[in-house]
C-alpha cells in the first residue's frame, strides 16, 4: 500500500519532468509518448496502492 503510493508519486514527477523537458537527458532521447507512459505507470501504481489502503481499511475494522 505505502510502496504502491510513494512509487506512484514518484514515477508521476519523473513523467512530468520528462515530458516537460526538465531533465538533464540529451534532448530528443525521450520521447513524449515514453513520458506519458511513465506517468501512466504512475497513476496505475497510485491506484493500487489507494485500493491496497481501502482493501486494508475494510478488513481492518
Amino acid at each position: 500500500m505505502l510502496l504502491g503510493i510513494v512509487v506512484g508519486y514518484i514515477l508521476i514527477t519523473v513523467g512530468l519532468t520528462l515530458f516537460f523537458g526538465l531533465h538533464p537527458i540529451e534532448q530528443g532521447a525521450i520521447s513524449t509518448t515514453e513520458s506519458i507512459s511513465v506517468m501512466g505507470v504512475g497513476v496505475v501504481s497510485l491506484v493500487v496502492g489507494y485500493l491496497g489502503w481501502k482493501g486494508f481499511n475494510y478488513f481492518a475494522y
